[in-house]
């Protein structure tokens, strides 16, 4: 590095003994990149009478000077919404809670975006990349203009309208991304999910010490190449790590903000942002949230809205503010929900979570290691019929595993069975039981709550209904799910039920977080102790950066050989919980099914809501 700084010295001044000058002069050095400034500090001490001068340099972030890419309209076009609650810390490689995560995908970026309506990544930080031809070095080339925006506090006082309210810091730079992916991988900094980062070099290697200096950290598998280009290496070829480039664990933080501020950095008004949303000034916490359209951000917005207005409101008074057409969307109440339907059934929308509950099949059992029954029991379930009697319609029907919104997932009306009681019957008929009622007595485990026992009542009537099977011939036993989890461990042994309720969330919403952490015979726990097969090796190879097409074909053939035809059918997929939301015509958006709601995607007729709230 060129060293451009000129070195200043001080008088000292005497405090009690101990004599300390601290002069800091900066001129940038001329390599150093936007944002940044090197400075000489110099220490003057005097101890038991002797002087000792240290010098040494430290780097202080300063405003860029940076021009904002839009100029926003002195009328805004609002979108009025509610959150059931406040929003919780809002740091990437700690927050889980739903609300949380929405926020920060509007007010953080991250290296890549999941794009709602085509199910595919998109760049956002991350312009491009490239993969080696292992499979396991990823490179990104990043933007170079996208910012840490600060609030300016001068403008705290939303009446001071001469004052800007936010200023640009410096790039987003490839060096945040690592720091980012070493805190996340840091056991100190206790991220939750941080097992699904396992898959870059290092991680679990770091995760699991005890104690951790940067050199543990600097092992992991990602660095800076330069300011703009970051290299991240993998343990083994990955595909599905385009979509966790997308999640809030692995999106950038600043840590020279995070060094100064220790845990407050993510508070509202100290928080440097990155996305699309900046946090107004007069948000008030635990009542009302204002998002700004960020002046700085680079990429077209999809959408058209400029200020996002939300209200932390319980359901019940969101829904009464929706109906005096003073909120755009609306999260429908529990209580009351059938009324609240059919008052505003052409308004309610169902939005799916990626949350599938599904009947779990021992392959030790007698009856189910058997193919033709496993494929009975399931192509007797109503799923349909189920989800309307035990969910309130609160929930889509499955019959095969991956959900909506799930990257290289089949569409929910295509491959699988589901119900088909005439085809049941025929393949219980085929197999070497030929009558439900030659069978054993079957065990069916399921959690200890009423609904979990309703469920499981239905599904038994059902399996009477269509297949002949005597009421006394499955017994139903509930336990607490702490309980339902041993005893359903691959090598629990004896106390193993034939059959058992389990639900799969996503962690990153791609096919091989179902297909491969739930089914694989070897790459998931496997409790249903199913051979591996040839599906298994289709598994993998989806997996190991297939060009997206064939990847998607081969996910397609993969759900089938599970669930079609001639379905293996280790499980019996069941349903997608979902919550309906309630949404004024004036508004159009997709919403997610994973992650945060990216409001620049939401358009709102602002005529139209002008003229309707008129009325």
């Amino acid at each position: 590095m060129i060293e451009c700084i000129v070195h200043l010295y001080g008088r000292n001044r005497l405090l009690g003994g101990l004599a300390m000058v601290i002069i800091m002069v900066g001129m940038a050095a001329c390599s150093e990149p936007v944002g940044t400034t090197p400075f000489v500090v110099t220490e003057v001490v005097t101890r038991q009478g002797k002087t000792i001068i240290v010098t040494r340099i430290v780097r202080q972030t300063v405003q860029v000077q940076v021009t904002p890419v839009i100029q926003l309209p002195e009328e805004p076009i609002t979108l009025d919404i509610s959150y059931p609650g406040d929003y919780g810390n809002l740091d990437p490689q700690v927050a889980v809670d739903d609300i949380t995560v929405d926020m920060m995908e509007n007010v953080l970026a991250g290296l890549t975006r999941y794009n709602f309506k085509t199910d595919a990544i998109e760049p956002e930080l991350a312009a491009d990349w490239e993969i080696s031809n292992n499979g396991r070095i990823w490179t990104f080339n990043l933007r170079d203009d996208i910012f840490w925006i600060r609030r300016n506090l001068e403008s705290r006082n939303p009446l001071n309208q001469n004052i800007e309210q936010f200023e640009a810091v410096r790039q987003v730079t490839a060096e945040d991304v690592v720091y980012s992916i070493q805190r996340a991988c840091d056991p100190r900094v206790n991220s939750p999910d941080v097992f699904v980062l396992f898959i870059i070099e290092g991680c679990e290697t770091v995760d699991g010490l005890e104690e951790v200096d940067q050199d543990d950290l600097n092992r992991i598998g990602a660095r800076a190449l330069d300011s703009q280009t970051l290299e991240i290496r993998l343990t083994e070829p990955a595909s599905h790590f385009l979509s966790l480039t997308s999640n809030w664990i692995m999106k950038p933080v600043p840590a020279d903000l995070i060094e100064e501020m220790g845990e407050e950095w993510s508070q509202a008004d100290v928080i440097w942002t990155s996305g699309p949303f900046v946090i107004g000034a007069e948000t008030v916490m635990e009542s009302r949230t204002v998002l700004h359209r960020s002046p700085y951000w680079p990429i077209l917005f999809e959408g058209n809205v400029d200020q996002v207005n939300i209200l932390h409101l319980q359901p019940s008074d969101a829904l009464a503010l929706w109906e005096e057409r003073l909120l755009d969307l609306s999260p429908v109440p529990a209580e009351g929900q059938a009324t609240i339907l059919s008052r505003h059934r052409q308004k309610a929308d169902l939005v799916t979570n990626q949350a599938v509950f599904y009947l779990a099949y021992n392959f030790d059992s007698p009856a189910f290691n058997i193919r033709e029954i496993r494929q009975a029991f399931s192509w007797s379930i109503d799923r349909e019929r189920l989800v309307e009697e035990v969910h309130e319609q609160q929930g889509v029907p499955m019959r095969h595993l991956g959900p909506p919104g799930v990257i290289g997932a089949p569409p929910v009306e295509e491959v699988g069975t589901g119900y088909s009681p005439d085809r049941a019957r025929q393949v219980m008929s085929e197999s070497i039981f030929g009558d439900c009622r030659l069978m054993q007595p079957i065990t069916y485990l399921v959690s200890a709550s009423d609904l979990a026992l309703q469920q499981a009542e239905l599904l038994r009537d059902m399996w009477v209904d269509e297949l002949g099977c005597s009421e006394a011939q499955i017994k139903i036993e509930q336990v607490q799910f702490g309980q339902l989890l041993a005893d359903t461990r691959s090598d629990a042994g004896s106390v193993r039920p034939d059959m058992w309720d389990l639900g799969w969330a996503s962690y990153y919403p791609d096919e091989n977080n179902w297909v491969g952490d739930v089914l694989h015979c070897d790459d998931s726990d496997n409790r249903q102790r199913r051979p591996c097969s040839e599906v298994d090796k289709l598994i993998r190879q989806a997996n190991h950066n297939m060009p997206i097409d064939e990847r998607w074909q081969s996910y397609r053939e993969i759900e089938n050989l599970f669930f079609g035809p001639d379905a293996l059918e280790p499980i019996s997929p069941l349903y997608v919980r979902g919550d309906y939301v309630l949404r004024h015509g004036w508004i159009d958006y997709t919403p997610a099914h994973f992650g945060g709601e990216q409001y620049d995607t939401y358009r709102v007729d602002s005529e139209a809501k002008e003229l309707e709230r008129s009325r």
